[in-house]
């Protein structure tokens, strides 16, 4: 029996990464609009390119989330199905999943799917996939699998730093004078994600070793649930490597991994954002 691994494309994943098992990983991706072009956040896209026009354009880019259809048809697939999407205080895209998995069982009333609202994005969807994969190799029942999975959702937190200012400027959170300042100076907001999924700005700081520093203290004070952090970058690995060395000599025997964003958490992060799990 295989076992699908749905997730929409804030996860920031293409495939499982070297998971073993009877497993079998679909991405569905996002839109983002930029003025009059629309990207499709899919292994094509040059996360690079829709920066620049989004940083170029004068305009508010929107994104949208998978439409239930994409998401029938990957739930159709024979066997359980597991899904995870960005946080639905942040996008409809759970809201789509839960609409095509009920548009389903009313097809095949016994087939199992559980979607679980991560309640964040990228790095901690990345957890949790991982988490999916460990389970199912452990034979777990399909039965416990949703609860199991929102337990170590619970236990996952996520921090985020910033230091282009673009879209909060555009979509009317910041100043403009007080964004383009902020960035001209080299200073990184620094947010987190609360428990119901919502973002919520922690402070500043000045420079990359200040920003590291601060990332760094608010993941000593919450502290570390599972021996493993995953960091995902917008075009700026050398951060991430960076605060990769940190955390190594900081909690001994820990796991760190660095993935790329994918265009979506590229449009939230911002050129150089980092995006951390733990």
């Amino acid at each position: 029996m295989t076992w699908h691994i749905v997730t929409d494309s804030s996860s920031d994943l293409y495939d499982l990464r070297g998971e073993d098992g009877p497993l079998d990983f679909t991405s569905i991706p996002f839109t983002i609009r930029v003025g009059d072009r629309e990207y499709t956040d899919d292994e094509q896209l040059n996360a690079d390119a829709m920066l620049t026009d989004n940083e170029s354009c004068p305009e508010a880019a929107h994104t949208a989330c998978p439409s239930p259809q994409l998401w029938l048809e990957a739930f159709s697939r024979p066997g359980p199905v597991i899904a995870f999407t960005i946080s639905s205080n942040l996008s409809g895209s759970y809201g789509s999943a839960c609409m095509a998995r009920d548009m389903l069982l009313e097809e095949e009333p016994d087939k199992q799917i559980a979607i679980i609202d991560t309640k964040a994005t990228g790095p901690e969807t990345v957890m949790l996939v991982r988490r999916a994969c460990e389970l199912i190799r452990k034979g777990v029942a399909f039965e416990k699998m949703e609860d199991l999975l929102h337990q170590a959702a619970a236990r996952t937190h996520i921090i985020f730093a910033l230091s282009s200012y673009h879209n909060l400027i555009k979509n009317g959170r910041v100043n403009r004078l007080v964004g383009l300042v902020a960035g001209h100076l080299g200073f990184w907001g620094i947010g987190v994600g609360d428990d119901e999924g919502r973002i919520a700005m922690r402070g500043k700081a000045r420079g990359e070793k200040r920003m590291i520093r601060f990332l760094l203290d608010e993941i000593k004070n919450t502290g570390l649930a599972e021996q493993a952090i995953v960091i995902c970058h917008c075009l700026n690995d050398a951060a991430a490597q960076l605060l990769k060395s940190t955390l190594l000599e900081t909690f001994r025997g820990i796991r760190v991994d660095i993935l790329p964003t994918r265009g979506l958490d590229s449009f939230y992060a911002e050129r150089h954002g980092l995006i951390v799990a733990f």
